[in-house]
């Protein structure tokens, strides 16, 4: 009796096995879908190439009497671009970085043009975790944006993407100031009568040290 109990369990336990197999394909293949249809990216201009999603930068450490961090380039120009929504007349494009350690009152935006030829009007991407007028701020790691495609005010397509920020560490330098002596020279009295009328005054001149960090 016992046996033909193991029997009739088998099949159920193979239906089981297959029918969770299903479920997880399934759920592997939306996956894989949801990342091969994303519409939107970043176009990076990188020296003589272009990115896609990914924002390089530079850092050199300087120690010595002009000690501080560069970060190179200052900024790094870009465009965006929808496969699903090409740019059009009377089009713009509204995206926002919403990434954790941003300053959200308001999140960092940019609002550009998306009217004509191939991408956006171009922006530039900088380090920073507030909104800025001129720039689009983002942070090292991994970003997440939201934007808004607008015709005429009225939304056409929204959606998310996310784009990675990458520093390279050049190394640390010394660094000093560069100095040059000048000559400078000063009225030493006031040039002008109690009219206001210019009057010939002495100049006295002086050697001064100038210095600047390059």
């Amino acid at each position: 009796m016992k046996h033909a109990i193991f029997v009739t369990e088998r099949p159920k336990i193979k239906f089981l096995a297959i029918f969770l197999g299903a479920i997880f394909l399934t759920l592997a293949a939306f996956t894989v879908s949801a990342q091969q249809t994303n519409n939107a990216q970043f176009r990076v201009k990188n020296e003589n190439t272009f990115n896609i999603n990914l924002i390089q930068f530079k850092r050199v450490e300087y120690v010595g009497s002009c000690a501080g961090t560069v970060i190179a380039p200052d900024s790094q120009s870009a465009r965006f671009v929808s496969s699903k929504t090409p740019p059009a007349p009377n089009r713009r494009v509204m995206i926002k970085n919403v990434t954790d350690g941003m300053e959200s009152n308001p999140y960092p935006y940019t609002d550009r043009s998306y009217n004509k030829g191939e991408f956006s009007e171009d922006f530039g991407f900088k380090l920073g975790n507030s909104h800025k007028t001129r720039t689009f701020s983002v942070l090292e790691g991994e970003n997440n944006f939201l934007y808004e495609i607008k015709e005429n005010d009225q939304v056409i397509e929204q959606g998310s993407l996310t784009a990675q920020v990458s520093i390279q560490n050049l190394g640390t330098f010394p660094r000093q100031q560069i100095c040059e002596n000048k000559v400078e020279c000063r009225d030493t009295s006031d040039c002008r009568d109690r009219k206001g009328r210019k009057r010939s005054c002495r100049r006295e001149c002086f050697p001064v040290q100038q210095c600047r960090c390059p």
